[in-house]
């Protein structure tokens, strides 16, 4: 039948502890015969408190206490309570009483019927109490973390959550702050699994929030934006690489232009031209870096990008950049062998140009290909996306 764990980390929570803990076994009956379950345990993991947090939960003895002798955080309370739970169903819920236990029946019931990974609650409804600041934060997270990874999200810092106990492995790692939460979501997006989100009752906090608006929320927008592209990497690099591209397109309208009326370049239009060269070295080793990092991020987390032919990439590029330096040092051999022999060059500086960018554009393509074939060496972990 199986069990639910039930984790709730806590932190200078004196105030709302003993409410928050009565509600949890008070409702361990009732879910167990909502969601068809064996037992309910609660787990309480005190988190280092300077109050009486920890001595009001040693009083509940039908619950289990974890304790950390200092301040570790929120998503380190969180692991040593999942560490430390029996079940192989396990949830959370915030200390400061805003969350109703009695809605793990609910989550669970989603987490069955849509074959979910993960249930989520969902706070931001219309008789949720959340401030309306931590709202439109919520909300802002919710639009990145559904814009950069394809997957619906509404609330993606939701306190509240139930998942079976594998998927914490696919997940890891996971942060040990505040921010444990949204980058929980990302991550689970990012990767492909399918994630549930429920209505839940949402009241006002007891006792004083330590959540800080402007600094947690920097934190929370740098955490999910890394999570996304730990897994995505080729999300950054890719853009950056089209955007240098786009300026090196920009810049070579003109010469082009003219070359095509005049058929030659005019000497003042150099350093036009060696901003071009720049911009497109730029472009170039910014897109082969996200290619190995995708190749790599793939590798680790067992996902599979199906428009990539890795192997094929890697061979092409080796031979396309080894072709490439090779004409490009041939374009200028005359040049080479003149400034060894007179020490001038008398070569127009055109060619010596285009046979430079060869050579860096050859030497770069030709590592990355070099580096894509040994990554394939690397051993992938299964099981990815779903």
């Amino acid at each position: 039948m199986g069990a639910l764990s039930i984790i709730i980390p806590a932190f200078n929570e004196e105030a709302a502890i003993a409410d928050i803990l009565r509600r949890c076994l008070e409702a361990r009956a009732d879910l167990c015969r909502q969601m068809g379950l064996e037992r309910v345990e609660v787990l309480v993991v005190d988190d280092g408190s300077r109050d009486r947090t920890r001595s009001i939960a040693e009083r509940f003895v039908e619950a289990r206490l974890v304790a950390h002798p200092e301040n570790r955080g929120y998503g380190a309370a969180l692991a040593s309570g999942f560490a430390a739970a029996g079940g192989d169903l396990l949830g959370f819920l915030d200390a400061d009483g805003t969350c109703d236990p009695r809605a793990f029946a609910a989550l669970h019931r989603a987490l069955v019927q849509e074959r979910a990974d993960l249930a989520v609650g969902n706070r931001l409804h219309e008789t949720s109490q959340m401030p309306r600041l931590r709202r439109l934060g919520n909300r802002f997270y919710a639009f990145v973390i559904a814009r950069l990874t394809g997957v619906p999200v509404r609330d993606s810092a939701s306190g509240m959550r139930l998942f079976r106990r594998e998927l914490l492995e696919r997940l890891a790692p996971l942060p040990s702050g505040l921010h444990f939460t949204p980058v929980m979501t990302a991550r689970a997006a990012s990767l492909g699994a399918c994630i549930a989100e429920v209505p839940i009752p949402y009241a006002e906090r007891q006792g004083r929030s330590k959540l800080n608006v402007v600094a947690d929320g920097l934190r929370f927008l740098r955490s999910i934006l890394g999570a996304i592209f730990a897994i995505y990497p080729l999300r950054i690099f890719g853009p950056l690489g089209a955007f240098f591209l786009l300026l090196a397109l920009g810049y070579g309208i003109k010469p082009v232009a003219y070359y095509l009326v005049h058929r030659r370049l005019e000497s003042e239009m150099i350093y036009r031209l060696l901003s071009i060269v720049t911009l497109s070295a730029c472009s170039l080793t910014a897109l082969c870096f996200g290619l190995v990092a995708q190749r790599l991020s793939d590798a680790v987390t067992g996902r599979r990008t199906s428009l990539l032919r890795w192997s094929g990439l890697a061979r092409a590029a080796t031979a396309a950049g080894a072709w490439l330096a090779l004409g490009g040092v041939a374009l200028n051999s005359r040049t080479i062998m003149e400034y060894a022999a007179s020490g001038h060059i008398t070569t127009h500086w055109i060619y010596v140009l285009t046979g430079g960018l060869a050579v860096i554009s050859g030497t770069v393509l030709f590592c990355f290909g070099v580096t894509l074939g040994l990554a394939g060496h690397l051993p992938e972990r299964p099981g990815g996306g779903r």
